[in-house]
């Protein structure tokens, strides 16, 4: 039996259950390396009538993180990373995503990062051996 009394959620809640959300992440906005005829983000970026570098700014960066990790009920948190490309944005952003989940992680949960990208600019050095 559904409960609507969560205040915060438009869809039922179900006793015994915990509410979750999940947002992608688009830290470089449509830019990408790639020109694939099939993507539906082609020249999205020349829409939006702005010099900007659509690089996701340290700022919203952290707000975004903090408040992500606050709102999620359970024991398990799940960034995904897209683009465009997210990996244009080098190891280093993504060393900066992992200390910012570090500070904001209560004790007991569990973080996980998802990355699509299209995997050309990846190297043995970039990759993850699961040990952060």
């Amino acid at each position: 039996m559904s409960n609507f009394s969560d205040p915060l959620s438009p869809l039922p809640f179900y006793p015994g259950t915990t509410p979750r959300f999940h947002a992608m992440v688009k830290p470089t906005g449509a830019i990408c390396n790639l020109d694939c005829t099939y993507c539906y983000y082609l020249h999205k970026e020349e829409l939006l009538g702005s010099d900007s570098k659509f690089r996701i700014s340290d700022e919203i960066l952290e707000a975004h993180i903090r408040q992500y990790i606050e709102g999620q009920r359970g024991d398990e948190v799940v960034f995904s990373w897209q683009g465009g490309e997210p990996t244009l944005l080098g190891v280093e952003f993504f060393e900066k995503v992992v200390a910012l989940e570090k500070k904001y992680q209560r004790p007991g949960l569990h973080i996980e990062n998802d990355l699509q990208t299209n995997g050309t600019l990846l190297s043995e050095t970039a990759g993850h051996d699961g040990t952060d």
